[in-house]
């Protein structure tokens, strides 16, 4: 047993009850202070719309959800006036949008706008490389179409703006498969960037590699963004942990989530850009592969987690009551390096169990066997520390238009040189920069570079313009 901060959390999908009457958000917390939890993820966005009122996005057309109620305040009031206070963390669905081959009604819905009946640049979808635009039943946003990208940050912007959240939680935050991503304006930019001719083949490195970083992109944007909005707010997201898990980082980028999703989710935690990853670990204890593969990847998990915080994601559905209770308890255990997960995040709070046992008793064991006493769950201590600062900016050419993949170098006396690369509206940042005087010099081709002053101050956002001249 342990009696220091960890993270007991439950995944709460919006496919099943949980926030969407006041009744439900009563449960819902009975449920987890019986289980000895204190955290929810909770999706307020399932597929291109909100469980909230102070919403960009239109409201869900869920049946189930109480007209006029606004699920996450009523979560939030709650859960925070509760002894003791549970953290509430606004899940939403990144890049899916829709999932029904009936379109939404209202007309603004970003599928009505930006889905298979848009041309040109106005349309967003993820293709397959055969044309294919919906995967299984979702329509998917491509992270290689700058447009797409700025409208999923600002749905989470919007979130931390107007919801006193403790956290932001990507989840679907990847390419559908590798043969996914051939969306025509992203094609062109790789084209552009790259001097590829042609439809790249879905395994080309070149192509799997700007992909990735694509989607990297992506994260880097919502988590700077976010903490120039508030610094205190924790960024969090469910990353893919399929099949056997990785010994080595040679095994790493052949796994799933950088091969086959192009979601490197090990570099997001090297490059400071996420608070807390939480990999999905959906194995079953009783299928002897599965045990393995899990163990291997939360083996994994412990030792990369450079700095940050990582907590493992059982998904107890798939088990009996007893499997996923020793599943939890072997992420207490430190791994060779004498590393330890912060914590778990238990999918999901609707299914507790494979045998249809009462989700009531999943909650008198947990918390009878291993939540035994009530914990906080654990600082953050980069988090607005005088030692770590952050750089976010914007580079505009000489007609004041977004520079996609400028080259920019930073440099600091006694520090190392960081080099990053605009995504595809000129956006740029960077995490986890030690405080003082810094210059960043622009590459702007042919041949041509300019030079900027910039001080770094310890827990703070520097934001800048950079024009090429």
């Amino acid at each position: 047993m342990t009696t220091s901060a960890e993270f007991r959390g439950f995944w709460v999908d919006a496919f099943h009850d949980g926030i969407k009457t006041s009744a439900q958000v009563d449960q819902l917390l009975s449920d987890v202070k019986a289980a000895g939890a204190n955290a929810v993820i909770v999706q307020v966005r399932r597929r291109g719309d909100a469980y909230y009122n102070r919403a960009l996005e239109p409201r869900t057309q869920d049946p189930s959800l109480t007209p006029g109620f606004d699920a996450l305040e009523d979560l939030l009031q709650k859960a925070h006036n509760s002894q003791p206070s549970i953290e509430v963390h606004a899940w939403l669905a990144t890049l899916p949008i829709w999932n029904s081959a009936t379109p939404p009604l209202s007309p603004d819905h970003v599928f009505n706008q930006h889905g298979p009946s848009a041309k040109g640049r106005d349309y967003w979808l993820m293709d397959r490389k055969d044309g294919v635009n919906r995967s299984g039943a979702d329509y998917v946003l491509d992270p290689g179409h700058p447009d797409a990208v700025d409208y999923t940050v600002e749905q989470y912007l919007n979130v931390v703006r107007e919801y006193r959240v403790d956290g932001i939680h990507l989840d679907l935050v990847r390419y559908m498969g590798v043969d996914w991503g051939y969306n025509p304006t992203s094609l062109e930019r790789f084209q552009k960037q790259t001097g590829f001719t042609g439809i790249p083949d879905a395994l080309d490195e070149s192509w799997k590699e700007w992909r990735r970083q694509q989607v990297t992109h992506l994260v880097r944007k919502v988590y700077l963004q976010a903490l120039a909005i508030r610094v205190d707010i924790k960024v969090s997201a469910a990353v893919i942990a399929w099949s056997k898990g990785p010994v080595t980082m040679e095994e790493y980028k052949e796994s799933a989530p950088y091969h086959e999703v192009l979601q490197d989710w090990v570099g997001w935690m090297e490059q400071g850009i996420m608070d807390f990853l939480i990999p999905m670990n959906y194995d079953r204890e009783h299928v002897a592969d599965q045990k393995s593969w899990y163990d291997q990847w939360i083996e994994w998990e412990k030792d990369h987690q450079y700095k940050r915080q990582i907590a493992a994601g059982p998904g107890i559905y798939l088990n009996a009551i007893d499997g996923s209770i020793a599943q939890i308890d072997r992420t207490r255990i430190s791994s060779v390096g004498g590393n330890r997960l912060v914590g778990a995040c238990l999918y999901s709070y609707a299914m507790t169990n494979k045998d249809g046992q009462e989700n009531s008793l999943f909650y008198q064991q947990l918390q009878a066997r291993l939540f035994k006493q009530p914990v906080p769950t654990p600082d953050m201590p980069w988090k607005g520390c005088i030692g770590e600062g952050y750089v976010i900016g914007n580079v505009l050419d000489r007609n004041g238009l977004p520079m996609d993949n400028a080259q920019i170098t930073m440099r600091g006396l006694g520090r190392k040189r960081i080099q990053m690369k605009t995504d595809g509206h000129g956006f740029f940042g960077v995490s986890s920069v030690r405080p003082g005087l810094y210059t960043l010099r622009l590459k702007n081709p042919p041949g041509q570079s300019h030079l900027y002053l910039l001080i770094v101050r310890g827990g703070n956002v520097t934001q800048l313009v950079v024009r090429a001249h």
